[in-house]
């Protein structure tokens, strides 16, 4: 383990750009489709070739890796992240290709495969974005990388700032540390530039979200979104069961179209359809327990119901999914603000306690 801590120091920046690595994969990948779909699918075949995309994307994937393996400044490490995302995208899209006999790249569960791709790599940026607290010599590290920017005469105020919150946490009587503060407080930082294109969307998103999560009605609507479907699974449960118990009747035999998967996916959303029974059940006593299990059932639609969807729906299940991730994102700023709430009640004093103090 000391060994791996040593050769393998973690980055601060890594979070935005294992971020901006994902969100480029998973746009490539859309785009991908959505191109092909507009187009008919075209071929680039010259002669007795077939040049698939899977090729783009290993060469920007190979581009990204020279980037990163070559220079070793802030901006090249963003350009390796961006082509790498894209290279990934475009190999993966052609999945269905390398796991059939006949290279089907419409084979049925390539979505749900790549989205079960995605799925992991999100975890996986998960687990690096929730690490444990940095080392000492990560922060020394980490402060030098900054530091790099001086050099480049692009040291700005908040990138100073952050080397110098890096060292305070860092021992004073490190000659290292005396260094780096020295050469930071000693240099002329530049304006902090204008955020880029992707750091303002991030941003518009977010104020709307916010300004739209505070209004009444949206909290209302989340919940019935909740019971609207946790109604039709649950009454789609209860017609299967009256079929199988009732007419005692083979349900292939009702339903001639119904495959296993479909009854995984059914099986999947009456787990999501009870946890969102609970969490109502909940809401009486706990808000705040009821928003964490509306919270667990979105997760399982996100990560065993859309696989399913996939499956069946191809990628037009994307519209379904981008609907969870911002019930999710609702969820999570209402979890945020109930603990707030509960917070800020558990630090005044009551009403009680007031009155036998004056006492």
């Amino acid at each position: 383990m000391r060994l791996f801590c040593r050769h393998f120091v973690r980055s601060l920046e890594g979070q935005r750009l294992l971020e901006v690595f994902f969100v480029t994969a998973v746009a490539s990948v859309l785009g991908i489709r959505f191109f092909l779909a507009l187009t008919g699918y075209p071929h680039l075949s010259p002669g007795n070739l077939h040049i698939a995309h899977v090729l783009l994307g290993g060469i920007l994937m190979m581009l990204a890796l020279v980037i990163a393996l070559g220079y070793v400044n802030k901006a090249a490490y963003y350009v390796a992240a961006v082509m790498g995302g894209f290279g990934f995208g475009a190999f993966i899209d052609e999945l269905g290709k390398f796991i059939t006999r006949d290279n089907n790249y419409f084979y049925r569960p390539t979505a749900a495969l790549i989205y079960i791709t995605f799925i992991l790599l999100y975890l996986g940026i998960q687990v690096f974005m929730h690490r444990p607290k940095l080392s000492e010599q990560e922060r020394l590290i980490n402060a030098m990388e900054i530091a790099k920017e001086v050099v480049l005469e692009d040291l700005d105020h908040r990138e100073r700032r952050r080397a110098l919150d890096l060292l305070k946490e860092c021992s004073p009587a490190d000659p290292v540390t005396l260094a780096l503060r020295e050469l930071l407080y000693a240099t002329d930082s530049v304006p902090t530039p204008k955020p880029d294109i992707y750091t303002q969307l991030k941003t518009k998103c977010r104020r709307f979200y916010r300004k739209q999560v505070r209004k009444s009605w949206f909290v209302k609507a989340v919940i019935s979104f909740f019971l609207l479907q946790s109604f039709f699974t649950l009454a789609l449960d209860s017609f299967l069961l009256y079929v199988k118990l009732w007419w005692r009747a083979d349900l292939h035999n009702v339903f001639p179209l119904l495959a296993p998967s479909d009854l995984i996916g059914l099986a999947s959303a009456t787990l999501a359809a009870s946890i969102v029974i609970a969490a109502i059940m909940k809401m009486r006593r706990n808000r705040l327990m009821g928003y964490m299990l509306f919270k667990d059932a979105v997760l399982v639609q996100i990560f065993l119901v859309q696989v399913f969807l996939f499956y069946k729906a191809q990628f037009l299940a994307f519209l379904g999914l981008a609907g969870n991730i911002c019930v999710l994102l609702v969820l999570y700023y209402m979890i945020q603000q109930e603990k707030a709430a509960q917070a800020t009640c558990a630090s005044t004093p009551s009403a009680k306690s007031l009155q036998n103090r004056d006492r």
